[in-house]
């Protein structure tokens, strides 16, 4: 059994929202660069999928990560890690084709997107 598959589901939407901040807010203490966008391609059932982290522009113009005291993360368990979240979210059955927002502490706001992507034919 993978580690993937050992994870706990989730029971709400809330609980993947709340990973999903704490996980960028560890990346963009490290080496992560946002502002782009990343693709998943899966050959199980898992749907292939683009994330993309926007910065928005904060009341205060500030642009420093979510988190002030989160953990640093580098950009390969960045990736990772965003991957098994993504996994999880879809067995857990959180909707896609959407975007979230999440207000940081220091004032500025992060966009995510996450997209299905279709099946190449």
């Amino acid at each position: 059994m993978s580690q993937t598959d050992s994870a706990p589901l989730w029971s709400a939407p809330q609980e993947f929202e709340a990973s999903l901040k704490s996980l960028l807010a560890a990346a963009g203490r490290g080496d992560v660069t946002f502002d782009r966008s990343w693709t998943f391609r899966y050959d199980d059932d898992n749907p292939d999928l683009m994330v993309e982290v926007t910065r928005l522009a904060g009341q205060s113009g500030i642009t420093r990560p979510c988190g002030k005291h989160a953990p640093k993360m580098r950009a390969e368990a960045f990736e990772t890690e965003l991957s098994a979240l993504l996994r999880d979210a879809h067995r857990s059955n959180v909707a896609f084709d959407r975007a979230w927002t999440f207000r940081c502490a220091d004032g500025s706001d992060l966009m995510v997107e996450i997209t299905r992507l279709a099946k190449p034919q």
